[in-house]
């Protein structure tokens, strides 16, 4: 199957062999020929790196099934959003979560039955190209998130909103980058509810790190970085249908990628084996230096 993350790729491929064969035809002096070349490929190889830097979650994890579970789909944009749902049938509070990357509602279906053990509405959300939802053929945590959004903004359709006393969010690694996003919107709601608290487990808080750690192993030149990371936010704005929506990649960092006014309970893995510590430290720094909420606590498991 074609991957069209690699169109500009094998476009800027073409173009350039096309041009060196015509030009080389016409008796254009072999320097001229020479710099085309340079120049298209230049471009051509910085595409390759921008269209493997869209990293696509890959293998599906099997989405949660259980007694007195259900699933709901959601449409966003043409693309079948997941969630697995345990609703009660009288007034309780109400539980979204959110898993990380490459996982699914497996992955955090033993908390999820914490709360529904004590009487809690629960609904896990699966992200784009994960468990059973549907695809995105340039997968983001930007679009994962509007995604997010748009089924928490319709979960009146399955649950009664005055079966809901209040609305609490659970995120895991990148469900966590996703929630700190979403309950930085006052506006924001829930079954018709604001949301009340958030709990964020070992979160993702800076994408930064992330694209450093992809051009880093994808080995991307040190002299091409500023050009690559450049043209992966054009590429990504591209993807969103907003041409110069974001301009740096520090606006996908807190606190610009969102801080919050609510109530966090951060519950931190030490060593965290996957993100290192450097996106809870961020974490810390943020909520110290804005002093608008209490520092995020430290679980001691």
């Amino acid at each position: 199957m074609y991957d069209h993350r690699f169109a500009r790729f094998g476009l800027g491929l073409a173009m350039t062999f096309l041009a060196t064969v015509v030009f080389s035809l016409m008796d254009v002096p072999t320097f001229l020929v020479g710099c085309i070349v340079v120049i298209g490929l230049y471009h051509t190889v910085i595409e390759f790196y921008v269209g493997i830097s869209f990293l696509l979650p890959g293998r599906r994890k099997p989405s949660f099934e259980g007694e007195g579970w259900t699933n709901h789909f959601f449409d966003h944009n043409g693309c079948p959003i997941n969630t697995v749902s345990n609703l009660r049938t009288s007034p309780s509070p109400l539980m979204v979560m959110v898993h990380g990357w490459r996982s699914s509602s497996s992955s955090v279906a033993d908390r999820a039955m914490w709360f529904t053990d004590r009487g809690w509405h629960v609904v896990m959300v699966e992200l784009p190209n994960h468990g059973s939802s549907g695809e995105y053929g340039h997968w983001s945590a930007y679009r994962s998130m509007k995604a997010v959004e748009s089924v928490v903004t319709e979960l009146a359709t399955i649950i009664d909103p005055s079966h809901v006393s209040s609305v609490s969010y659970y995120g895991h690694s990148m469900g966590g980058f996703i929630g700190l996003r979403l309950a930085s919107k006052e506006s924001l709601r829930v079954a018709s509810h604001p949301l009340d608290r958030i709990i964020l487990e070992s979160p993702m808080t800076m994408y930064e790190p992330i694209l450093d750690e992809i051009a880093n192993g994808y080995k991307v030149p040190v002299f091409l970085r500023a050009t690559y990371r450049r043209r992966l936010i054009e590429r990504f704005n591209e993807s969103i249908g907003q041409i110069g929506r974001w301009s740096r990649v520090e606006e996908f960092n807190i606190p610009l990628w969102g801080v919050p006014k609510l109530p966090i309970l951060c519950i931190q893995a030490v060593p965290d084996e996957r993100l290192g510590m450097g996106h809870y430290e961020q974490l810390l720094k943020v909520y110290s230096q804005t002093r608008k909420r209490r520092i995020p606590y430290e679980h001691p498991s």
